[in-house]
């Protein structure tokens, strides 16, 4: 009975810890979506700010921009409001359900907003990366 009950506590331990995985940190994604395919490159920052800088892969070359804003993350649900693009003025609210997060690669699913509005329910999957990383560049030879 002792041994049921410590792998029963185990189990809720190691659930609650995975369950509360932090996004804080630098992710790389690569998703296609609206015809074309997007990197970003995204900062989450602990005083809640993020910075996310994207190349949407087009021809005859790659579109970058930079969005910045506030987010909020509990329960497995984020919440990103995008305040500047391009540091120019905006209002965008995204919402986020994540799928699975180990701290090294986080899945999540787009669950409301004007993107989800306008490309439907993407499943975005991140790999964390060091504060210092770059974007690869989009290969638009072929």
């Amino acid at each position: 009975m002792q041994t049921l009950a410590l792998a029963s506590f185990l189990f809720i331990a190691t659930t609650a810890h995975a369950a509360i995985t932090s996004i804080v940190g630098d992710w790389y994604e690569e998703a296609t979506y609206g015809g074309a395919t997007t990197i970003a490159l995204s900062h989450f920052r602990p005083d809640g700010t993020f910075s996310v800088t994207f190349h949407k892969c087009v021809k005859p070359q790659a579109i970058e921009h930079v969005d910045t804003g506030t987010w909020s993350y509990e329960d497995g649900k984020l919440r990103m409001i995008t305040q500047a693009s391009n540091g120019i003025w905006t209002m965008d609210i995204e919402d986020y359900q994540t799928i699975f997060n180990n701290g090294k690669v986080w899945i999540y699913k787009s669950t409301a907003g004007d993107a989800f509005q306008e490309f439907g329910q993407i499943t975005f999957h991140d790999l964390r990366v060091a504060p210092t990383s770059t974007m690869s560049g989009c290969d638009l030879t072929s």
